[in-house]
């Protein structure tokens, strides 16, 4: 492996990590631009660039497109009458009557066993798991004023909510804000933390929150690329005769290529 870094993962163990990039040029570039003031949006064109080929494989794991494939079909199956067993049908332990929580923590098990089954266990795909748990119980979670007291009847009610153009578009974006959010976080964040002190970058912890809090800021506004035509996506599949793990992988590329793209576009090119 030479400076340029040839790969992205290493597989230890059947668990295949996301590297650390210290060496690259890009990644050198990222340091230097840290170090030298530049603004957050120059930091993320430069770290997605540094990141690129990890950002490329991690839209072709098996685990984030049946993660996304799952997040799907939620909005359908609570769409049944018999809500609770459409779910067991998608792989989801859930009783009869499954509550918000429940629902995340079934998922949370069925990727797993998902990875199990494959036999190869990824942090981009551990990722996407957590994000998709979250997106599911943020989103959903705002018209359910308490996650845990509300009835079956009315998180399926919100949960097929989520299958109109444009509840599933702010569920995608969310999720996909979140999974580019914490993919760049997990190289940036480290080195952050190398530049927080007297005479450095960030002068106190309080500078490096302010930092990390704009980034994701940044993610955020980046996918919003996402909502543009996340809704209508699912809407025509849906229409057509559904939608399989392989047009949720498809979509999982092209959204990964457009944030990419986006992130590009958004980086200040005199900053």
């Amino acid at each position: 492996m030479d400076d340029g870094v040839q790969a992205s993962e290493v597989t230890l163990m059947g668990h295949q990590h996301l590297l650390n990039i210290p060496k690259s040029k890009d990644w050198r570039q990222v340091v230097a631009l840290i170090s030298g003031g530049a603004s957050m949006a120059k930091i993320a064109g430069a770290t997605s660039r540094a990141v690129e080929r990890s950002m490329i494989e991690a839209a072709d794991d098996p685990t984030v497109r049946q993660t996304f494939y799952l997040l799907t079909q939620l909005p359908l199956a609570a769409r049944a009458e018999d809500f609770g067993r459409e779910l067991r049908q998608l792989g989801l332990r859930v009783g009869a009557s499954p509550t918000l929580i429940e629902i995340g923590n079934a998922m949370m098990e069925s990727i797993d066993q998902f990875t199990s089954r494959l036999g190869r266990r990824t942090d981009y795909g551990e990722i996407a798991q957590l994000s998709a748990v979250e997106s599911i119980q943020a989103v959903a979670g705002r018209e359910l004023p308490d996650l845990f007291g509300t009835g079956a009847d009315r998180v399926q009610d919100v949960l097929a909510g989520l299958g109109t153009v444009k509840q599933f578009a702010i569920l995608a974006r969310d999720f996909f804000s979140r999974l580019t959010r914490r993919h760049l976080n997990f190289y940036l964040h480290r080195e952050l933390s190398n530049h927080v002190g007297i005479g450095r970058r960030f002068s106190s912890m309080a500078e490096h929150q302010e930092f990390e809090a704009a980034f994701s800021l940044h993610c955020s506004e980046s996918s919003r690329i996402i909502k543009e035509f996340a809704g209508e996506w699912f809407s025509k599949h849906v229409f057509e005769g559904g939608i399989d793990r392989d047009k949720a992988g498809r979509f999982v590329h092209v959204a990964a290529k457009k944030i990419r793209e986006e992130l590009r576009r958004r980086e200040p090119q005199d900053a």
